[in-house]
């Protein structure tokens, strides 16, 4: 889908922003986050969309089915 940032993928190379904890919020939603967010932001479509994690050389762990992937919550 178009969107202003021209986005269809996010990664460590697309200039992610690491929260003071070190963790990494990315947002998947239809509209801006705002500014300072949108490094994190992945346009979604409005309507329903499917999301695939892409992994290149993968861990023994996900191999096996053991990874606890990190959780999707949906906020506000």
């Amino acid at each position: 889908m178009d969107n202003p940032l021209d986005r269809y993928s996010i990664n460590s190379y697309t200039g992610l922003k690491n929260n003071t904890d070190g963790s990494v919020d990315i947002y998947i939603q239809n509209q801006s986050p705002g500014p300072d967010k949108e490094s994190n932001w992945l346009p979604a479509s409005a309507d329903e969309f499917s999301l695939t994690m892409r992994l290149y050389v993968p861990e023994e762990s996900v191999l096996k089915g053991e990874y606890q992937f990190p959780p999707i919550r949906q906020t506000g």
